[in-house]
């Protein structure tokens, strides 16, 4: 997790973000959608799943086997859409905590032991003994789930590293995606975890990649590296991906490596509710993206292996608000549109404001949990991209993509097979108290297919609990289990906007409610397979960001 300073410019930034934006709502947009997709790169099902901070993974997982909060698990069911078609759901261990902790195999009892009580809240060290495997194990039986696992390159001739990973293959199996070798190496110098190095540099990073995976060939489950299961570099700030994958990097390590990932809290542009700065935000590394996948002789696949919407946990009034989750769903289709195989939301220990979900006081596991806003922007995403592969398509409504005066956005989402399209989705980023806006759609769907219209939408940017996904809801649930959502508010009804069936054969207008997004989906029943994930997929609250307000960039640090 990069962390940012909050100084006199970032309580400024927190002022100027209580402006409001409202745009009058006009004539029907015209949305023009090609018959075939402008890209060849596939997304799966599941490409967007969540990252977890190993530090608070107690808490969301249990402390042990047999108690895991059903909660959390119904949370992650309903994101699990890809199951469907047997694809596992992408879960991610790791961030600071997970690269300055230590694995003990003698360890029982309690699962996570905190080391050093004055240690930085962004980087809490553990030790975790044999009852992490059976956690995650657990998870992956309920959900059908597969990680990401981190180890650490703090120390890259620490002897804990083969440990851990020789455990973590025996132990999880097929359910071991991948082996993630150090968190944000770019950060290693101003956050002291090179203190005899004045400048931590990328042939440093190189060298010590090196010396670390040679410790992975002995192992007590063989060889790791032969597995072709590692990923990296996993850096976040400082240094380009490009010159990091050309400075022999990528070349030595081809044959360890599985995929190139990538982590990414700070933004250039904090106005969460224009498309054009997530179109930007999604461009950082693209030279080094588009070489990874493809202008160099090993190609590999793209992870963001961890986002969110801000550094140091979020920012209360905007990362826990119905813009954020907005963002969150426009951010993961812009990856996946640009060439990532799969993105990682972050979720950390309670009281963080982009956090999806947070439990009740005093571990009540049996329910009571809340729901944060970024939650509800996955749904949609997991929705639109049901399938067995998709091809996403920017459709630059209204000139979205560079007019940050733009209120309307959406994307094409084509099957990878027969490059039809099954779902258009659409975003209306006005805050205008749910009044809709038009979108006319020519013939863009196959002959024969039921159209469904499924919306998202609040009454207002800034709204943080009354949030309808379908005409449901989990404010008030404590569960994780969606209800039929029965708010009124700002004038805004939830039963306003359940689902509906669209006669679009002849072309369509769909009303889409400002704030809000609607997924217009015509994805017929597809055939159950066995997937994994083998690389070859190329209440209000006052403080959401507007237009109005001016632009900053939050420099990421430890204190």
């Amino acid at each position: 997790m990069a962390t940012p300073v909050l100084s006199r410019t970032s309580a400024l930034f927190l002022l100027l973000s209580s402006a409001s934006y409202v745009a009058a709502q006009g004539s029907p947009v015209q949305v023009n959608v090609p018959s075939t997709p402008s890209t060849d790169h596939v997304v799966n099902p599941n490409f967007l799943g969540i990252s977890l901070e190993l530090s608070a993974l107690d808490i969301y997982f249990g402390n042990d086997s047999s108690s895991t909060p059903q909660p959390v698990l119904n949370y992650l069911t309903a994101l699990n859409m890809a199951n469907a078609t047997g694809f596992p759901y992408r879960l991610r261990i790791g961030g600071n905590s997970m690269d300055s902790s230590t694995f003990v195999p003698s360890q029982t009892g309690q699962f996570l032991n905190f080391t050093d009580p004055n240690a930085n809240f962004n980087d809490q060290p553990v030790t975790y003994g044999p009852v992490f495997f059976e956690i995650l194990n657990k998870v992956s039986d309920s959900i059908g789930a597969e990680y990401l696992l981190g180890l650490s390159l703090r120390n890259p001739s620490d002897p804990n590293s083969p440990l851990l990973a020789g455990s973590a293959q025996s132990a999880l199996g097929n359910s071991l995606d991948a082996l993630l070798l150090g968190n944000e190496p770019d950060l290693y110098t101003s956050h002291g975890n090179r203190p005899n190095l004045k400048n931590y540099t990328v042939e440093d990073y190189v060298n010590d990649f090196s010396t670390a995976s040679n410790l992975l060939k002995n192992t007590s489950a063989g060889d790791i590296t032969a597995r072709s299961n590692l990923a990296g570099p996993t850096i976040c700030c400082s240094w380009d991906l490009a010159t990091t994958l050309q400075q022999n990097w990528l070349s030595d390590f081809s044959n360890e490596l599985k995929y190139i990932t990538l982590v990414l809290f700070l933004l250039v542009s904090m106005y969460y509710v224009q498309h054009a700065n997530a179109v930007q935000l999604a461009k950082w590394q693209l030279p080094g993206i588009q070489y990874a996948l493809g202008s160099n002789p090993t190609p590999k696949p793209v992870l963001m292996d961890e986002f969110n919407s801000a550094s140091c946990g979020g920012i209360p009034g905007t990362s826990d608000t119905f813009g954020a989750a907005l963002w969150t769903a426009d951010y993961s289709l812009q990856m996946a549109s640009v060439g990532y195989a799969a993105a990682y939301i972050h979720t950390r220990e309670p009281g963080v404001s982009y956090n999806l979900f947070s439990p009740p006081p005093a571990n009540n596991t049996a329910g009571g949990w809340t729901t944060g806003a970024p939650y509800y922007g996955m749904l949609p995403v997991s929705y639109a991209l049901r399938g067995n592969g998709s091809k996403i398509v920017d459709l630059d409504i209204s000139s979205s993509t560079t007019n940050k005066n733009a209120t309307s956005a959406g994307y094409a989402v084509y099957d990878a097979n027969s490059s039809h399209v099954n779902t258009v989705v659409l975003f209306n980023f006005a805050d205008t108290k749910a009044q809709t806006q038009g979108y006319n759609l020519g013939n863009v769907f196959p002959a024969g297919y039921s159209v469904t219209v499924k919306y998202l939408v609040a009454p207002a940017i800034n709204e943080v609990f009354n949030i309808a996904w379908g005409g449901q809801t989990l404010n008030g649930v404590g569960d994780g289990k969606l209800v039929n959502a029965t708010w009124q508010s700002n004038g805004v009804s939830a039963q306003d906007f359940v689902d509906k069936q669209v006669d679009c054969s002849n072309g369509c207008t769909i009303n889409v409610p400002g704030p809000g997004l609607a997924v217009v989906s015509a994805v017929s029943p597809v055939v159950a397979t066995s997937h994994r994930n083998n690389g070859a997929s190329s209440g209000m609250r006052v403080g959401f960001l507007a237009p109005s307000a001016f632009v900053l960039v939050l420099a990421c640090i430890m204190l």
